[in-house]
């Protein structure tokens, strides 16, 4: 029987378990996995591995949004595992359907459903009662002749997740991510998974150090608003060397190696990594460390306290 995991942001799987288990009278079967907000990724990761290692004939995966860490953690691992899909915008009508088909059809078969079936579930009744008008033709921005201005930089191991989906990339008024990463300029996987990640209407691009130094130099990086994102402080640091200049450089996400130190909340830092910001900060650059918009951030100063 195939298997039925849902993985979510906060405590939505488990809500939405609840609630198939109120309207149905089953669902004790069905998975559940939750990133909490201080939840270790890592740990996240490890959990959804050994739940897909032990569906044995099968699973189907709901996870809450597009370019959520949960989405993200399925996707990588889609390349390593042929036997489970991942379905994105989970509702209740689509694990209720797949739930009443669970033993008798196949992965394809139910994610399949399971999409056509949430689509369907998804109704605004306001409009029912309003006056009809008439259409408009909406005025549409360009562009095309639009100079490129970096709006935001920002360092986060998670790179495209929730809170850039939502939150970050609306405050940077961005139309191009551009991931500033060496590695994962290489895998051509991944670089699908992230662009598959974007918000609606946001190009993704994954590039070298080496080409975005070289772009910023000679003026021909993307037109328009663009937000920088680095997977770590090594990033930052070859992509300055190779010609890029930043005007203010976010912290948001550094995990713990075992060196470094809690210096705000999810943003860890060795001694190493604080000589460099400190370097980097004199030379123009302004660094800050914010995880999320609501809640205040601190300076390099605040963060170098936490060593003394």
């Amino acid at each position: 029987m195939v298997d039925i995991i849902i993985a979510t942001h906060g405590k939505l799987a488990e809500g939405l378990k609840d609630c198939v288990r109120v309207v149905s009278g089953e669902g004790d079967q069905i998975k559940t996995l939750s990133l909490l907000r201080d939840d270790n990724l890592d740990d996240f990761e490890k959990k959804f591995i050994e739940l897909i290692e032990q569906a044995k004939d099968g699973a189907v995966v709901f996870v809450d949004m597009v370019g959520g860490s949960p989405y993200n953690v399925a996707l990588k691992h889609l390349k390593s595992f042929d036997h489970y899909n991942v379905v994105s915008g989970v509702n209740a009508n689509m694990i209720l359907e797949t739930l009443s088909n669970q033993k008798d059809a196949e992965v394809s078969q139910l994610s399949r459903t399971a999409s056509e079936i949430g689509k369907q579930a998804v109704m605004e009744f306001g409009t029912l009662l309003a006056p009809a008008e008439d259409s408009a033709d909406e005025e549409k921005g360009s562009n095309e002749h639009a100079e490129a201005e970096i709006t935001l930089s920002r360092v986060d191991h998670r790179l495209i997740h929730g809170q850039v989906v939502t939150k970050w990339s609306k405050i940077a008024a961005a139309n191009t991510i551009i991931i500033v990463d060496d590695d994962l300029a290489k895998d051509d996987y991944m670089i699908q998974v992230y662009r598959s990640s974007a918000p609606a209407g946001i190009e993704v691009i994954v590039a070298p150090t080496k080409v975005v130094g070289y772009a910023y130099q000679h003026g021909t990086l993307p037109s328009g608003k663009i937000m920088l994102l680095f997977r770590n402080l090594e990033m930052v640091k070859k992509a300055l060397e190779e010609g890029l200049a930043l005007d203010k450089l976010q912290l948001g996400g550094i995990p713990n190696d075992g060196s470094k130190v809690m210096v705000f909340q999810a943003v860890n830092l060795s001694k190493d990594d604080l000589s460099l910001l400190k370097e980097i900060e004199n030379k123009g650059t302004k660094i800050s460390i914010q995880v999320i918009p609501e809640e205040p951030g601190i300076t390099l100063k605040d963060a170098e306290r936490k060593f003394n």
